[in-house]
């Protein structure tokens, strides 16, 4: 009482379920073929459930068989419609050979199993075993939805697999069972209906998340050739169990030791199977020739040939032999730059004991096949069963016996290519079709390897540009200091007899010497290197600058407005040269009898240094585009043009920026503002 109980328990929470589902369904605005055939398969399994809750009656058990199959077409309808891009009843039904075909054969299956209710004519070990058969092909149909669905839509159709899978494999359990007790298992029975109540939410989750049911699917050579020995492999194991059974059924006393003997080399010969290179290789030239108009899956030969030049872990010669080599499974292989007479190989492949050909024989054949644009055919050039474009010595062609193909990698705006390669073992022969990959993967290396000499030149390019522009500082400090030295030259006439003078001079004289050896160790080193940063007051430094400056006019005059030091830790001798040269500048712009103001202050979290003058000043034009302009001077021949700039990237590098403000006619203010948040005040 109470297994009867549970049954129609289960069962009726089935029963439910999937009249829910199919209520949600019809209220649904889309009517779509998919939606149509889900909402059928939908209300029959809600039969069969409304049924099955009865089913421990022997009577309601055979009933069940019928409606079970109808179920099972309808789930197995709703699959097809699934792989199919019809959108129409009559096309589906019509224009699809495999949904006629399963379709009549599950409808005669429907007929004999009504007609065996009504007069018991087949045998119910039969009816069991149009069952199991019907749980296999509806795994078989599950399998080819998943494999065949395309890899982004997956993620859509897995739960009814998952669903469905589960309800045809434990439909596989029982009634393989049954068909082998000739008894259908009551335990079987209960449980079924508890589990079939797991597949409903899985169900409504692709119901869900499909809206159309419109997946785009393909039919991938991998997946025909996984099928493929996947299907041999089952046939060979099923026909190796036939075998073993009728050994040990007739071996009687050793039968047992004979078939544990013929199963262990059974699992010997089917591991070779899938190991044996040179058999799959067979098998996937045999699907390919066989079943598929065209020899190569274009999207995933280019997404191979993307991922092989997106390595980082070879060199890019090595990458562009490898994306040659991989679509063909070539055993060897060589890439080599024609550069007019000369033959250079950039790498190999394969190869580590050489090639007997010399770069003689080779280089005519390259240079023929750049010229020509031409795939050269090796063999068909010594058994004279092509007609080429270009001429050759036939007797020297003939000892070649490493490579089998040539394949031009042009580049028309430098050095072009040649790989030379041995025989594919993806095809039996090249056609056009092979040759048609071959040229459109050696314009893509052709792109690939003038890139990466085009960065090459620009690399080389950029270390000249930053020795140049290093040389241009350094040129920039040396013009300094030999103005110091000029200027001590010239008062020396009048105040060498002075001994304060003379102490001023040594100063000078040690100061010029000390920077003297910083732009040599700098030309040692052929790199402009930052200095060690160092901590030291800002106010100081500045007051120190214009009291250098003191010996030209206008003479600079120092303002301190802060009440607070305030220390910075960057390069002291770089901002010490800042500043000289803006103060020189405001100088050079202004008359003797003008000023040149330097003063510092606090202000917005910021410590400023303005230096400000009135001398001939700047439009607005020309602060935005020429003063922070590298090598952009108005003083002739006498400037470098990259004080300003040199300033600029300073004071940002510290965090701060430059604000300029200028008048013609009526002088100039520089302000340096540098943020007390990045650097330290005390």
């Amino acid at each position: 009482m109470s297994n009867l109980l549970l049954n129609a328990t289960g069962y009726g929470i089935v029963a439910l379920g999937f009249l829910f589902l199919f209520i949600l369904l019809l209220a649904t605005k889309q009517k779509t073929l998919q939606r149509s055939l889900l909402l059928i398969a939908s209300l029959t399994s809600a039969i069969w459930a409304g049924v099955a809750a009865f089913a421990m009656h022997p009577l309601i058990a055979l009933v069940l068989l019928p409606i079970e199959t109808l179920r099972n077409i309808s789930w197995l309808l709703l699959i097809m419609g699934t792989l199919t891009v019809q959108t129409q009843w009559r096309h589906f039904l019509h224009d699809d050979p495999m949904v006629k075909r399963t379709l009549a054969a599950l409808s005669l299956v429907l007929v004999i199993e009504l007609s065996s209710m009504l007069f018991f004519w087949l045998p119910f070990r039969y009816l069991l075993l149009i069952h199991l058969a019907e749980s296999a092909v509806g795994l078989w149909f599950i399998e080819q939805l998943y494999r065949r669905t395309d890899r982004q839509d997956r993620w859509a159709i897995k739960p009814i697999t998952l669903g469905l899978g589960m309800t045809f494999a434990y439909d596989f359990a029982l009634y393989a069972n049954s068909a082998l007790t000739n008894n259908v298992d009551d335990g079987f029975l209960l449980a079924r209906g508890w589990i079939t109540i797991v597949t409903i939410p899985l169900i409504t989750m692709t119901a869900r998340r499909v809206k159309n049911w419109s997946t785009r699917i393909y039919v991938s050579r991998d997946v025909v050739y996984s099928s493929t020995l996947l299907t041999i492999a089952g046939g060979y194991l099923l026909v190796m169990a036939i075998v073993g059974y009728y050994i040990r059924y007739l071996g009687e006393n050793w039968g047992s030791f004979a078939q544990y003997v013929f199963f262990a080399l059974s699992a010997l010969l089917l591991a070779s199977l899938f190991t044996s290179d040179a058999l799959r290789r067979k098998l996937k030239v045999f699907i390919t020739k066989h079943f598929y108009a065209n020899k190569y899956e274009y999207r995933e030969e280019w997404m191979k040939f993307a991922a092989i030049l997106e390595q980082n872990v070879h060199e890019p010669y090595q990458i562009a032999l490898n994306a040659i080599i991989q679509p063909f499974d070539c055993e060897a292989g060589l890439l080599a730059m024609v550069n007019g007479d000369k033959l250079t190989n950039k790498t190999s492949y394969n190869l580590k004991a050489g090639y007997p050909e010399t770069d003689e024989i080779l280089l005519p054949l390259a240079k023929a096949a750049i010229e020509h644009q031409w795939i050269i055919d090796i063999k068909q050039l010594i058994n004279h069963d092509t007609n080429n474009p270009f001429a050759y010595d036939h007797q020297q062609v003939s000892t070649i016996r490493t490579f089998d193909y040539i394949v031009p990698i042009i580049n028309h705006s430098g050095d072009s290519h040649v790989c030379f390669i041995s025989k594919p073992h993806t095809t039996e022969s090249i056609n056009w079709e092979d040759r048609d990959l071959m040229f459109a993967i050696s314009k893509q290396l052709a792109v690939y390897l003038n890139l990466y000499h085009t960065n090459q030149i620009l690399a080389e390019n950029q270390q000249f540009d930053a020795f140049n522009q290093m040389s241009a500082f350094l040129a920039h400090d040396l013009k300094n200091i030999l103005a110091q030295l000029q200027l001590l030259a010239k008062n020396a006439q009048k105040h060498k007899h002075n001994p304060e003078f003379i102490e001023d001079a040594f100063e000078t004289v040690d100061s010029a010497i000390e920077r003297l050896s910083k732009v040599v160790e700098h030309l040692r080193k052929k790199e402009l290197t930052a200095q060690a940063g160092e901590t030291f007051d800002v106010e100081p430094l500045v007051k120190a600058s214009c009291a250098e400056r003191a010996n030209s006019e206008p003479i600079p005059e120092f303002h301190s407005q802060t009440t607070q030091a305030f220390a910075i830790n960057t390069d002291k001798e770089h901002f010490h040269n800042m500043l000289l040269h803006l103060i020189q500048n405001a100088q050079d712009a202004t008359e003797s009898s003008g000023f040149v103001r330097v003063s510092t202050s606090v202000a917005e979290e910021c410590y400023r240094i303005e230096i400000r003058d009135n001398g001939c000043g700047m439009n607005e034009e020309f602060i935005e585009k020429r003063l922070f302009k590298p090598f952009d001077t108005t003083k002739g021949n006498s400037g470098m043009g990259i004080g300003a700039y040199d300033a600029k990237k300073f004071i940002e590098q510290l965090g701060g920026y430059i604000d300029v403000q200028s008048e013609l006619g009526k002088g100039t203010c520089f302000t340096l503002s540098i943020p007390f948040s990045r650097h330290c005040s005390r």
